[in-house]
C-alpha cells in the first residue's frame, strides 16, 4: 500500500519477475505516399501494355487506313469510303478497268461519316494523288449516328480531334470526361470487352447488359451539340443536327476537309430491289443543299442495265452477278464524270 492506495504491479513487471519474456508485434505503418503513388502507376502503366500486347481491337476501317499508307501512292488513284455494302458490292478489279486508275477499298462496316472525316484527316497524307473520292451508299448510310465515344473513333482520332469531337457530341462534363479518357486509356476503352472474355474464359455468362455491349455502344439520351460555323460564314459545319438518328455534321466535315484539299467526292446511292428499274429515290433538302454547299458530285445511276429484282439477296445485299452490274454502271458513271471539264 502507498499512501493509503493499494498499488498492483504492472503486468510487465510481474512477468520480469517470473521470468517470462514479452514480445511485442512490431507495429506496421502505412506506405509513404510517393511509394503508393509509384505502385498505382506502375500497375496501370503494366495493365495498359498488357492491353496493348494483348488485346487486338476491333478496327477495321483503321487497318484497312494503316494498310494504305504503307503503299506507294505516285500514281494517280481512287479512293473509296462507305459502309459494308461498297465494302462487298464493289469490285475493285472492274472499277479500275472503268476508271483506268488503282482504287482502294476504305469501306468498312459501320464506315460512318466520322470515321470518314477522320480516316480522311489523319490518314491519307496530303500529297497522295487521289483523283477522287468515291462515297457508294444506302439508306442512312451518311447520316446515322453513333455513340460519342465510339472505340474506333478513339483509335482513329488524334489527340487534336478530340476537343473538336467533345464540341459537337458533349453537352455535359461527364460526357468530356468520358471522352478524355477513352482517349487516353485503352485499357478504359475496352473494359467492357475485356471483362466479357473473363467471364466466357472462367465459362460463366457475361453480365447483361453491362460486360456484352461495348461501353458506349448506345447514345445516351440529349446527347447531341451544335458544332461552331465554320469560319467561311455558317456553311455546312454550322448546320443543325436533324432528328434524333441523323446527323450531317460528320458528313459536312468531311466533303469541307475533302474540298478543302481540292479532292473532289462522288456520292452515289446504291440501288435497292425496292426501286430496281426506277433508280434510288431522290435525296431530301438538306442532304442536296449540304452537297451544292461543299462541292461533292451527286450521282445517282439510276436504272442499272440489266439489273432485277432476281440480282438481289435482300433489299440491299446483290449477288455475284448484281454485284458486276453495280460496279461496272458506278465505274462508268464516274468516269465520265471526270473526263467533264
Amino acid at each position: 500500500m502507498v499512501d493509503g492506495r493499494f498499488s498492483f504491479p504492472s503486468c510487465s513487471s510481474a512477468a520480469r519477475e517470473a521470468g517470462i519474456t514479452r514480445y511485442h508485434l512490431p507495429v506496421s505503418k502505412p506506405l509513404p505516399v510517393l511509394v503508393t503513388l509509384g505502385l498505382v502507376l506502375a500497375t496501370g502503366v503494366a495493365l495498359e501494355l498488357g492491353v496493348s500486347q494483348l488485346y487486338e481491337a476491333p478496327t477495321p476501317m483503321l487497318d484497312k487506313s494503316i494498310e494504305y499508307n504503307s503503299l506507294p501512292h505516285t500514281e494517280p488513284e481512287v479512293v473509296i469510303f462507305g459502309t459494308c455494302l461498297p465494302e462487298q458490292i464493289l469490285q475493285l478489279y472492274l472499277l479500275e478497268q472503268e476508271l483506268g486508275m488503282t482504287s482502294y477499298n476504305l469501306a468498312t462496316p459501320a464506315g460512318t461519316s466520322r470515321l470518314m472525316y477522320l480516316v480522311l484527316k489523319n490518314h491519307i497524307p496530303e500529297d497522295s494523288n487521289v483523283q477522287a473520292i468515291v462515297v457508294p451508299y444506302g439508306k442512312r448510310d451518311l447520316t446515322k449516328l453513333m455513340a460519342p465515344y465510339e472505340s474506333q473513333v478513339m483509335e482513329i482520332a488524334a489527340w487534336d480531334d478530340i476537343p473538336q469531337l467533345i464540341d459537337w457530341a458533349c453537352k455535359d462534363p461527364e460526357c468530356e470526361t468520358e471522352m478524355w479518357a477513352r482517349k487516353s486509356s485503352r485499357a478504359y476503352r475496352y473494359r467492357g470487352y475485356l471483362a466479357n472474355r473473363f467471364w466466357q474464359g472462367i465459362g460463366s455468362k457475361p453480365p447483361i447488359p453491362g460486360y456484352v455491349l461495348s461501353p458506349g455502344a448506345v447514345m445516351p439520351e440529349g446527347v447531341g451539340k451544335e458544332p461552331p460555323p465554320n469560319q467561311t460564314g455558317g456553311g455546312a459545319g454550322g448546320r443543325q443536327a436533324g432528328d434524333s438518328d441523323t446527323d450531317l455534321r460528320y458528313l459536312a466535315a468531311f466533303l469541307e476537309l475533302a474540298r478543302d484539299r481540292g479532292i473532289p467526292v462522288v456520292l452515289t446511292p446504291l440501288p435497292e430491289r425496292s426501286h430496281v428499274g426506277k433508280g434510288s429515290p431522290p435525296e431530301s433538302k438538306e442532304m442536296r443543299a449540304l452537297f451544292d454547299e461543299t462541292g461533292a458530285i451527286y450521282l445517282n445511276v439510276g436504272a442499272v442495265d440489266g439489273l432485277s429484282a432476281g440480282h438481289f439477296e435482300d433489299d440491299v445485299h446483290l449477288n455475284s452477278q448484281g454485284r458486276v452490274l453495280v460496279t461496272k454502271a458506278i465505274g462508268e458513271a464516274v468516269r465520265e464524270h471526270l473526263a467533264q471539264p
